[in-house]
């Protein structure tokens, strides 16, 4: 595949997992769900590490895989620029879409 596609598909992948995380938290706080204290601040990092873990290894696994397994160089800076740029057109259609809607 074309790393131009790849950037998008992995765009596609960081968005929606950021936006499946905003769907919850919007659940929980219609439902007015707020955990006491300590459980709460802990239950926020734990899923900012989750989160970070789970993003970085859709942005990073592939273009990782094609530097260090293929000697890729240039191809897998190519996916990590495109993924990026896509990220940043995605987010960018949906902050317009929501200010006009």
């Amino acid at each position: 595949m074309k790393p131009s596609l790849i950037g998008l598909l992995q765009a596609i992948g960081v968005i929606g997992y950021c936006v499946l995380i905003a769907l919850i938290f919007n659940f929980l706080s219609t439902r007015n769900i707020e955990p006491p204290g300590i459980i709460g601040f802990t239950a926020m990092l734990v899923i900012l590490v989750f989160s970070a873990a789970a993003t970085g290894s859709i942005v990073f696994g592939y273009p990782a895989y094609l530097f260090f397994k293929e000697g890729k160089i240039k191809e897998s800076l190519k996916v990590l620029f495109f993924t990026g740029i896509f990220c940043l057109i995605i987010a960018a259609i949906i902050a317009l879409v929501y200010l006009i809607f």
